[in-house]
């Protein structure tokens, strides 16, 4: 990937015994053996086998207004990361998940995002970013500054797919996607979708406010709708549903 990007704002087996009671001394008669117990057709109870890491389930990625979530075939969520959530648990989920360490690239802040760190595996980056936690505790900001990003370039990775909670990739035809696309949900990097509405406290606001996020689909045309002929270029989350662009 390389480049910069803007900004806007989870079997246990139970092992039955039998205990066999010996005859009394002088007692008449053969004494009972395991097999005139049980009979020889009763079925073994075998333990279903359980793949040693979780991750080794996950087949999708699945990046929501709010998290990360490591989704298998069967659509079970294996594993949850919040984008508030400290970002050392979601690196090294990726790191098991592909087997492999990720390219990391340094990007200094400007005056909207702030300095952060790039991680990349193939077509997916986590991007940590480098927010100043003593003014985030000091005035309770939340979801606007997230702990990490997620960034999708292409529909899938080493056979992981990377897709949103509408089932939108890196690649599809905005054309194909008006039926899922509101007007009035937008970001300053592209369309947003999936959107959600969160209770945040907003020191400037005066308290607790309620604001849209939502997974931004990038474009080429800006803040502006989508050309008739465009195609998502990336996938990102978290974002906030935009008033306004500076």
């Amino acid at each position: 990937m390389g480049r910069s990007r803007a900004v806007g704002a989870v079997i246990g087996v139970v092992l039955a015994g039998i205990a066999l009671v010996g005859c009394a001394s002088g007692a008449t008669g053969a004494e009972p053996t395991a097999s005139s117990i049980i009979p020889s057709s009763a079925p073994t109870a075998t333990p279903t086998p359980t793949p040693d890491d979780p991750l080794t389930t996950v087949t999708t990625l699945v990046a929501t207004a709010t998290s990360l979530q490591l989704v298998d075939d069967a659509g079970t969520v294996v594993e949850e990361f919040g984008y508030l959530d400290q970002p050392e648990p979601v690196l090294a989920a990726m790191t098991r998940l592909f087997e492999a360490e990720p390219v990391d690239e340094e990007r200094p802040g400007s005056n909207h995002p702030p300095p952060s760190t790039a991680h990349t595996w193939g077509e997916l980056e986590i991007e940590v970013r480098h927010y100043d936690e003593e003014r985030r505790e000091a005035e309770s900001i939340g979801l606007s500054w997230p702990r990490f990003a997620v960034y999708f370039d292409a529909p899938e990775y080493d056979g992981v797919e990377l897709t949103t909670p509408s089932g939108i990739h890196a690649g599809d035809a905005f054309a194909d996607l008006h039926g899922l696309l509101d007007p009035d949900d937008w970001t300053c990097v592209g369309s947003a979708v999936d959107v959600v509405t969160i209770e945040e406290y907003v020191d400037w606001q005066g308290g607790e406010v309620e604001r849209e996020f939502g997974v931004a689909l990038n474009h080429d045309n800006g803040n502006a709708p989508p050309a008739d002929d465009a195609s998502v270029i990336w996938v990102g989350a978290p974002y906030p549903v935009a008033e306004g662009c500076a």
